[in-house]
C-alpha cells in the first residue's frame, strides 16, 4: 500500500461499527456497537408475537438479525416466543451469531426443558463470539418545500426503526417538473407510451429523484410490471429510499406477488438496511414473508452521496481542499467536517458496493493531485481494506485543482466511470475557468464514453463557499458526460 501524501496523517481510528436501530454515531467512525435499545426491541418483539406461525416468526428474526445485534436477555425473550423445542432451537440458531454478550450465554440453555434440547443448545452456543454489527447508513432527506418533511425525531419512533441519518438532496428534480412528468405519465394509456415519456425525461437531464418524488410518479404506474420497468430505467437516478418509504410504495399494490416484483427492483435503492425488517409487514402470508426476506438478504445499501456503484472500472475522485474542514451537525446531533462525512460514506461504498469483478482507484486533490495506485486495481478484499485505510488517513488542506483531478482520472484508459466529489470552485491548476475545464473534458472524452457522476457536497459553510456556482459546475459536468448529479447541503 502506498504511503499517503506527506500532507496527510493517519488519525487514531476505531473500526468497530455502531449498532443499528439504537444508534449514536461519534466523530469520524461509528462508536462501539451496542445491542438494540430496549424500547425499540419491544417493537420487534411485538411484531414477532403478532405472527401466529413459527415460520413467519423465524422470517422476522432472520431479517432483523442480519443487520442488528442483541443481548442474551433479548435473545431469551425472542426464543420464548416459540412454543416447541425444535422451533426454539431454530430461533437460537438464527440469533446466536448476533449476540453481543456471549459471556452470558449460559442463561439461554435454561430456556429448554429437556436434556437433549439443552445439549443441542449448548452445542449451538459452544463457540460463539461477540457479534460485530454493520455500520449505519445515511439516507436522503426530503428536499421539496411542497412535500411533507418527516423530522428526525419522529421518523420511525413508533415502528421500531432506527432514525435514518438524513442528507438534504438539493440537486433533485424540481417538484414542479416532477408533477409535470407525473401528469404526462397519467395521460399515456399504454406501457410503451409511459416508458417512452419516462426515458425521454431521464435522458435529458442528470438530476435524480427523491423518494417523495418517486412516490408522486407511482399513480401513473398502475401495474407492477410498469413499476418494475420504470424503476429499472430510473435506477441510478433514484437518490435513495428508506425502508419505511419502500414499504409505503409496496402498500400501493394489492397483491403479494406484485409487491415482491416491485421489492426486487427497489431493494438496492434502500439506504437503511438496518431497518429492512419492517418491510415484511407488507406481506400477509408466511411464504411471501420468507420470499421477501430472501430478497432483502441481498441488499447492498445505496449511498446517498455516491449512489449504487454499477461500474466495474471506476475511479473515485475526492476533494480534500481546506474548505472540506467546514463543520456541520447531522440530524442525529453529531458534529462532523465535510471530509469526515465523505470519508465514512466512501469507506462504506468501497466495502459494500464494489462488484466482485470490479477494478477501482482513488484520486485525491487539493492544490496537488495524488493517486492511490498508479492504475486501476482489482477489488480484492485486501485492496479494498487498503483503500479504506487510505481514505481514513486523508486530511484537508490547500486549494481546489479540479482540472488536474479530472485530467488524472481520464489518464487511465481503463476507466469507464468517474465519481467526482467537490465542495468548491477551481482555485488552482492549469485551468480554472469552468468553461475551459468542460472543454478539456469533452476533448479527453471525444473517443471514449466515460461517465462522470458528480457530487457537490456542500453541507455546512466555509467563508470561500460559492454554492450556486459549485452546483452549476457539477451539474454541467454530469450533463456533458451522461452522469448523475447530486448536490447535498
Amino acid at each position: 500500500m502506498p504511503r499517503p501524501p506527506a500532507s496527510f496523517t493517519i488519525p487514531d481510528m476505531n473500526p468497530s461499527s455502531c449498532l443499528v436501530i439504537w444508534l449514536a454515531l461519534a466523530a469520524l467512525l461509528p462508536a462501539p456497537a451496542r445491542a438494540m435499545d430496549g424500547a425499540l426491541f419491544q417493537q420487534l418483539e411485538a411484531r414477532v408475537d403478532d405472527e401466529h406461525l413459527s415460520d413467519a416468526k423465524l422470517t422476522l428474526l432472520k431479517t432483523a438479525a442480519s443487520t442488528n445485534t442483541f443481548t442474551c436477555a433479548q435473545v431469551a425473550h425472542l426464543v420464548e416466543q416459540f412454543s416447541f423445542g425444535d422451533d426454539k432451537l431454530e430461533a437460537l440458531s438464527t440469533l446466536k451469531d448476533r449476540i453481543e454478550d456471549p459471556e452470558n450465554k449460559r442463561k439461554l440453555v435454561t430456556l429448554f426443558g429437556f436434556d437433549d434440547e439443552k445439549k443441542k443448545a449448548q452445542a449451538l452456543l459452544a463457540h460463539i463470539q461477540k457479534a460485530a454489527p454493520a455500520a449505519p447508513s445515511a439516507a436522503p432527506a426530503d428536499t421539496g418545500s411542497e412535500s411533507t418533511r418527516v423530522s428526525a425525531a419522529t421518523r420511525g419512533s413508533s415502528t421500531g426503526e432506527m432514525t435514518p441519518l438524513l442528507v438534504n438532496q438539493v440537486g433533485a428534480w424540481p417538484d414542479a417538473d416532477v408533477r409535470a412528468l407525473a401528469a404526462a405519465l397519467q395521460k399515456e394509456d399504454f406501457t410503451d407510451g409511459k416508458m417512452s415519456v419516462l426515458q425521454a425525461a431521464i435522458s435529458s437531464r442528470p438530476e435524480g429523484f427523491t423518494s417523495a418524488q418517486l412516490q408522486q410518479l407511482v399513480p401513473g404506474l398502475t401495474f407492477s410490471d410498469d413499476m418494475v420497468q420504470a424503476v429499472k430505467m430510473m435506477d441510478e437516478h433514484i437518490l435513495g429510499m428508506t425502508s419505511r418509504e419502500v414499504r409505503e410504495v409496496l402498500g400501493t399494490y394489492s397483491f403479494n406477488d406484485d409487491k415482491l416484483k416491485v421489492l426486487r427492483v427497489l431493494k438496492d435503492a434502500i439506504t437503511d438496511a438496518e431497518n429492512k425488517f419492517i418491510i415484511l409487514d407488507e406481506f400477509t402470508f408466511g411464504a411471501h414473508k420468507e420470499e421477501a426476506r430472501q430478497i432483502l438478504e441481498t441488499i447492498k445499501p445505496r449511498s446517498p452521496v455516491y449512489g449504487t456503484i454499477r461500474s466495474k472500472r471506476a475511479i473515485f475522485v475526492v476533494d480534500v481542499s481546506g474548505s472540506m474542514e467546514a463543520r456541520f451537525t447531522t440530524n442525529r446531533g453529531e458534529s462532523l467536517t465535510r471530509l469526515q462525512f465523505v470519508q465514512r460514506e466512501l469507506q462504506s461504498v468501497l466495502k459494500e458496493q464494489l462488484p466482485e469483478d470490479a477494478k477501482f482507484n482513488l484520486v485525491v486533490f487539493s492544490t496537488r493531485v495524488q493517486t492511490w495506485k498508479p492504475r486501476l486495481v482489482p477489488a480484492t478484499p485486501r485492496s479494498v481494506q487498503e483503500a479504506v485505510q487510505y481514505v481514513g488517513a486523508l486530511q484537508q488542506g490547500g486549494g481546489t485543482n479540479i482540472h488536474g483531478a479530472l485530467e488524472k482520472a481520464f489518464a487511465d484508459s481503463e476507466v469507464d466511470a468517474v465519481y467526482f466529489l467537490t465542495d468548491g470552485m477551481p482555485t488552482d491548476g492549469k485551468k480554472k475557468a469552468p468553461a475551459k475545464i468542460l472543454e478539456d473534458v469533452a476533448a479527453w472524452n471525444a473517443r471514449r464514453k466515460v461517465v462522470v457522476n458528480t457530487v457537490a457536497f456542500l453541507m455546512g459553510s466555509f467563508n470561500s463557499d460559492n454554492k450556486p456556482r459549485s452546483r452549476e459546475l457539477m451539474l454541467q459536468l454530469a450533463k456533458a458526460t451522461g452522469g448523475v448529479y447530486r448536490a447535498i447541503e
